[in-house]
C-alpha cells in the first residue's frame, strides 16, 4: 500500500477531526511507509497549518468539487483561494491505492441539502472511473426519501455509486433497511471509528508534538460537561432549546455542581454563547474555542458525567468511560445509548421537556458509578473488534 486517500474528514467538526486522527494513526501503524493524503471538503487549514501534520492535507472546497464535476461551471464559478489546484486534486484521485471515506453522515435525504449527498458520492465516482478500491468506513447512511427533482436526480446516483465500494460499514442497524434497497453484500455493521480506536499516538499525527503543550482549562474534578448542538434548533425553536439547556444548568448549579459548557463544533459557537448569557451565573464556566480532539479529551477527563447533544461528544465521553446523558434526535444516538445500557438517559429533543430530563439526570448522578462499570465492560468488547484489518 503506497498511497492512501481519505475523504469525508475536516477540522471544523471535532467528530470529523477525531475520526480523521484515529484513521491516520491506525493506518500509519499498519502501513508506516504509505503516503496518506486527506481531501478536505470544508477547508480551513492554510499552508502553514498543514505543515504541522505528518499526513498531506489537500483542500477541495465545494466550489472546486462542482467545477471538477461539471466543467461548464468553470465559466460561472471561481475557485476559493484556499483550495488546491484542480489538477493536483485529480492527480491524487488517480494515483491512490485505496480511498477511505469517513463522512459520518453524508449520503442522506434527512436534514441536509442534496448537494452534500452529491459531494459524498463524487469521490466514489472518481474511484470507479479510475478503478480504485473504495471503502465507506463506519457512518450513517439513509434515509433516501428524496422528493420531486431531488428524487429524479439524486436517487439514481445513490443507486449507481453505492454499488461500487467493496465494503460499506454502517454504524446503526437502522441503516440496513436503506442500503438493502441497493445492495446486501459487503454491508457490515460496525461501531464508530473513534469508539473502536484505542489511545492514539500523537507522533503519528504531528511532526512536532511539543506544540501540544497542555493548555490549562481549569476544569475541576467532578465537573459536569455540557455539549450543545446547533442542529437541535432545526428540530425545535431555538428559544425552547436554549430554555431546556439553561434550566438544566441552573438546576445543577443550584445543587452545587460544577458545570462547564464546552463547544464541540465551530457551528455551535453562537448557541453556546446564548445559553451562557441566558443562565447568567458566574459559577458557570464556558470553553467556547476551537479545540483539538486531544484537548477535548483533557477537558472531559475530570468530568463525573457528560451531557451531550453532539454525537461525537457522546463517543468521546464513552471512550473515557464517562456516563453520558444525551439530548439528540437521530437513530445514531439511540443505537449507541442502547448498546451501552444507557437508553434511560437518551431524550429526543422533539418530544422532551425539562421536567422529564431533570428527573432522569438526577437518577444518572445517583447511579454514575454503576453506569461507569457497565460502560467499561462494553467498551472492552467494542475495542476488541478490528475494523482496520479490512484496509488492504
Amino acid at each position: 500500500m503506497q498511497k492512501i486517500l481519505i475523504t469525508g474528514g475536516n477540522f471544523i467538526n471535532k467528530g470529523a477531526q477525531s475520526m480523521l486522527f484515529c484513521l491516520v494513526d491506525n493506518v500509519k501503524t499498519q502501513y508506516p511507509n504509505a503516503e496518506i493524503v486527506m481531501i478536505d471538503l470544508f477547508p480551513t487549514q492554510k499552508n502553514k497549518d498543514k505543515e504541522n501534520y505528518t499526513f498531506k492535507i489537500v483542500n477541495m472546497h465545494i466550489r472546486t468539487l462542482l467545477r471538477m464535476a461539471f466543467p461548464v461551471l468553470k465559466l460561472l464559478v471561481k475557485p476559493k483561494p484556499i483550495s488546491n489546484p484542480e489538477k493536483e486534486i485529480a492527480h491524487h484521485f488517480k494515483t491512490a491505492d485505496i480511498i477511505l471515506d469517513i463522512s459520518g453522515y453524508g449520503v442522506s435525504s434527512h436534514n441536509q441539502s442534496p448537494l452534500w449527498t452529491y459531494a459524498s458520492l463524487y469521490p466514489v465516482k472518481l474511484a470507479k472511473k479510475n478503478n480504485i478500491p473504495f471503502i465507506f468506513l463506519p457512518q450513517t447512511l439513509g434515509p433516501f426519501e428524496f422528493k420531486g427533482w431531488k428524487k429524479v436526480i439524486i436517487w439514481p446516483l445513490i443507486k449507481k455509486y453505492l454499488k461500487y465500494p467493496k465494503t460499506i460499514f454502517i454504524r446503526e442497524p437502522e441503516c440496513r433497511k436503506h442500503t438493502d434497497k441497493i445492495r446486501t453484500q459487503g454491508v457490515l455493521d460496525s461501531f464508530d471509528l473513534v469508539l473502536q480506536s484505542d489511545k492514539i499516538s500523537l507522533e503519528n499525527l504531528y511532526k512536532n508534538t511539543s506544540m501540544l503543550a497542555d493548555q490549562n482549562f481549569d476544569v475541576e474534578n467532578n465537573s459536569i460537561i455540557i455539549i450543545p448542538n446547533k442542529q437541535l434548533t432545526k428540530l425545535k425553536p431555538k428559544d425552547q432549546v436554549v430554555e431546556i439547556f439553561s434550566n438544566i444548568i441552573s438546576s445543577l448549579l443550584q445543587s452545587n455542581h460544577k458545570v462547564v459548557i464546552m463547544r464541540h463544533s465551530a457551528d455551535d459557537k453562537e448557541l453556546c454563547n446564548t445559553i451562557y448569557r441566558d443562565v447568567n451565573d458566574n459559577r458557570l464556566k464556558m470553553i467556547n474555542e476551537d479545540l483539538t480532539p486531544y484537548q477535548i479529551q483533557k477537558i472531559l477527563e475530570p468530568a463525573q458525567i457528560v451531557i451531550a447533544a453532539r454525537y461525537h461528544g457522546l463517543i468521546h465521553a464513552l471512550k473515557l468511560k464517562k456516563p453520558c446523558f444525551v439530548i439528540g434526535w437521530a437513530h445514531k444516538y439511540q443505537h449507541v445509548m442502547n448498546s451501552f445500557s444507557l437508553n434511560d438517559y437518551y431524550f429526543d429533543i422533539r418530544y422532551s421537556s425539562f421536567e422529564f430530563i431533570n428527573t432522569s439526570l438526577n437518577k444518572m448522578l445517583a447511579e454514575k458509578d454503576l453506569l461507569q462499570d457497565k460502560i467499561e465492560q462494553q467498551l472492552k468488547e467494542v475495542q476488541s473488534l478490528n475494523i482496520y484489518k479490512h484496509i488492504k
